[in-house]
């Protein structure tokens, strides 16, 4: 527990031993500490109003206070859990794979948003290039060519298309390629591109396809990328089960909640609820990253 006794220390006129001693109140009976509500930063996105509404609901159905925080990345946002600083995390799916690797009982996924089919087929990673270069050619000329990422946190413009080049036999791009740049975001990874700034990109397709694409090449296109499960640290004070069941409800109770997770990541589509999330197949994906 995060919290301590507390000891009321005024004279109070007529009061025995013993009702001093009855008035020495444990703090977390009076005082919950807040539930920490937590995400990460990210260009022209507030994160904070994004993340409010589930932090109040969340409040609102355990009874406790909370605290919203944003903190500067998804592997930040996965040191603070760690740390014992962030009891829920709305992580990008990047942040989830970290979380896996943290020593048993160090998280407990929560649900995930559940993204209407068609939307969620349009959440995919692609790699694109100034030149007309297949997969076979980009890894012979790499050696020429710069290559820009969204983020080492980024799933669809990082982790999942450097796997990808890993599988083209180019396991370090930062050894293979003239130069690796992140540009923060997926609009501007595709501005570098554009600008001749890169010769290749990585970002996410719709980015991508919501562009005109005169002049580039797209070279490869991932398989859908499943969204990140919220998390939750397990501990004295926070009980994950009962967090999971109030977000497996929270569509007919607190629509706020949902249109907060969807202004913040548009990968959420038009999602209207949370579903239990696919564990299994997402710890397979976890082995493709460091």
């Amino acid at each position: 527990m995060r919290a301590c006794a507390r000891l009321v220390t005024g004279k109070l006129p007529g009061l025995t031993a013993l009702a001093w001693m009855a008035l020495a109140v444990p703090a977390h009976a009076a005082d919950p500490e807040p539930l920490v509500v937590a995400t990460y930063a990210y260009p022209q996105r507030d994160r904070a109003a994004a993340i409010r509404p589930l932090a109040d609901y969340l409040g609102g159905q355990l009874k406790r206070p909370v605290e919203v925080r944003v903190l500067a990345s998804p592997t930040a946002l996965i040191a603070g859990m760690a740390a014992g600083e962030v009891d829920v995390a709305v992580p990008n799916l990047h942040g989830y794979l970290q979380a896996l690797k943290l020593p048993a009982g160090s998280v407990a996924t929560l649900p995930v948003p559940a993204v209407p089919p068609a939307q969620a087929e349009r959440y995919r990673a692609v790699i694109v290039a100034r030149l007309p270069l297949t997969g076979q050619t980009l890894a012979a000329e790499a050696a020429r060519l710069r290559l820009v990422l969204v983020g080492p946190d980024s799933a669809s413009g990082g982790f999942v298309p450097r796997g990808h080049l890993g599988d083209l036999g180019i396991a370090r791009p930062e050894a293979a390629f003239a130069s690796v740049d992140h540009a923060g975001s997926h609009a501007a990874s595709l501005a570098w591109l554009r600008e001749g700034r890169a010769e290749v990109a990585a970002l996410a397709a719709d980015v991508y396809d919501a562009e005109p694409h005169a002049g580039l090449h797209e070279i490869w296109r991932s398989p859908v990328i499943p969204p990140g499960p919220l998390l939750c640290r397990p501990a004295a004070d926070v009980d994950c089960a009962a967090i999971r069941d109030e977000l497996l409800a929270v569509e007919p109770r607190d629509p706020a909640v949902m249109a907060g997770l969807r202004m913040g990541w548009p990968e959420f589509g038009d999602a209207t609820g949370l579903t239990g999330a696919d564990e299994a197949a997402l710890a397979k994906l976890a082995e493709r990253i460091d």
